[in-house]
């Protein structure tokens, strides 16, 4: 099958509202446990679709301003940390996800000094990956989204204390260094 007839059967067997059911009401603690089980029960074309849209939200992700929130709740964030972090937020689910991606500062509500706070996941990042490996013996198809080269929106100081308290007013009262 060639990659674009894949990608558009793909992008038909799973719509985005049923990529985020699929990530509704997880558990921070046992998120990927979880995903685990319910792609476990999809035919390997869901995996695959669910796959694709959890690309695309990794990608929509990927912005200055939501990098300084992580560096704030964080009290730093390296590249790697940042790929954690965002892989963590689709964990958090469509609400959470896209209140973060309209406004950073929307997550002060929920990262706190608990383990429920804690954002990042690496191991969420891959669960569609060894599930759909898992089921066909066969490693997951590329698909069409590109990861852009460079955040989105303005890059700024996440050091600057001025800046990060005028740019992110609520995580600089809660973690502001």
């Amino acid at each position: 099958m060639n990659t674009s007839l894949a990608a558009k059967l793909w992008t038909q067997s799973m719509d985005v509202d049923r990529f985020w059911e699929l990530n509704a009401g997880l558990t921070p603690e046992s998120a990927e446990v979880q995903l685990r089980d319910r792609l476990s029960k999809l035919e390997a074309t869901e995996i695959a679709s669910y796959q694709e849209h959890f690309d695309r939200a990794f990608a929509s992700a990927y912005q200055w301003n939501l990098w300084a929130a992580a560096y704030l709740i964080e009290g730093g964030c390296s590249d790697d940390g940042f790929i954690d972090f965002r892989y963590g937020l689709i964990s958090r689910g469509r609400s959470v996800f896209e209140a973060a991606i309209a406004d950073p500062d929307s997550l002060v509500d929920i990262a706190n000094d608990t383990d429920d706070g804690f954002i990042p996941n690496e191991s969420f990042g891959y669960v569609a990956q060894h599930v759909y490996e898992s089921k066909t013996n066969q490693d997951m198809p590329e698909n069409s989204v590109v990861h852009p080269s460079e955040p989105g929106g303005e890059n700024w100081d996440f050091d600057d204390e001025q800046l990060c308290e005028q740019m992110l007013p609520k995580l600089w009262a809660k973690f502001g260094m």
